[in-house]
């Protein structure tokens, strides 16, 4: 292995909550007013990820407070990988603010953004270009590596979360090292699992939107998080000590963090929260 991937990178985890954040926009339900009431690690952003200074994963509206509170700077960002379309994961009105008159950047400072059909179309839907943004889009296709430099690749696997485009999960890879993000799917489609036979996790950070409730399509619940590990496992792509992440959780599905951490842990699994890291 070269030196330059015997030396850990950072990926945080920058949020950890489904669409409506939690506490949810406008809710009262128990959940949330408990979570207001706990803080901590009940308070979760919208889901997103940081590799070091120059990669990213989705950009949603919760992308200023995220920069904030975790020290980030965005004109480091070089490649902004992009899962699905939906509101929560990308927020064009945030992309288009890299534009002259709100940011001051070096006319060489391009934003490279990856995504599906349906991203682009979102993208360049607007009033403005993403030229004018200082931007470019790259459309992916599943399973083709995007070299990302500094001896980084992303993998774009299918997921099953969206019946109207192709949502996507990334598998990272450096040197011998892999970090796979999988939030937003439900059960993966069959390529995925049959591509993944072939790989060995250091990380899985997977989906766990329904918390307490029975998942399956579009998202995943707790008892759906150990079946997809024992999958994994029976496939060979984890082993005994690969970390087990658990993540993008909404109040629905009831439980907060101690909870989780309850149910998880005879089990070696962690459930996320905001700011927590892992290496690649």
């Amino acid at each position: 292995m070269s030196q330059e991937s015997s030396d850990p990178m950072l990926l945080t985890i920058l949020g950890t909550a489904a669409a409506e954040g939690w506490p949810a926009l406008w809710c009262t339900c128990e959940a949330c007013a408990e979570a207001r009431r706990l803080g901590g690690r009940n308070l979760r952003r919208r889901a997103a990820y940081q590799l070091g200074e120059r990669i990213r994963v989705d950009f949603g509206p919760d992308s200023l407070w995220q920069m904030n509170e975790f020290g980030l700077d965005y004109a480091a960002l070089e490649h902004l990988l992009i899962t699905h379309s939906h509101g929560d994961h990308i927020d064009r009105r945030e992309i288009m603010y890299r534009r002259p008159g709100f940011a001051d950047l070096p006319d060489d400072n391009v934003l490279s953004i990856y995504g599906n059909e349906s991203v682009r179309e979102y993208l360049e839907g607007g009033r403005h270009s993403l030229e004018e943004a200082r931007a470019r889009f790259i459309t992916v296709k599943p399973f083709e590596p995007i070299d990302l430099g500094e001896g980084v690749t992303a993998t774009p696997l299918l997921a099953d979360h969206a019946d109207d485009e192709m949502a996507l999960n990334y598998l990272f890879e450096r040197g011998e090292r892999a970090v796979l993000q999988g939030n937003d799917t439900g059960w993966w489609p069959e390529q995925t699992w049959e591509f993944l036979a072939g790989k060995r996790l250091d990380t899985l950070i997977i989906e766990c939107t329904y918390g307490s409730r029975k998942g399956g399509h579009h998202h995943l619940g707790a008892e759906d998080v150990l079946a997809v590990r024992a999958r994994l496992l029976k496939l060979g792509t984890l082993s005994e000590s690969t970390r087990v992440i658990a993540t993008h959780f909404s109040h629905n599905g009831g439980w907060l963090h101690e909870r989780l951490e309850e149910f998880f842990r005879p089990h070696g699994i962690e459930p996320a929260f905001d700011g927590m890291q892992v290496e690649l």
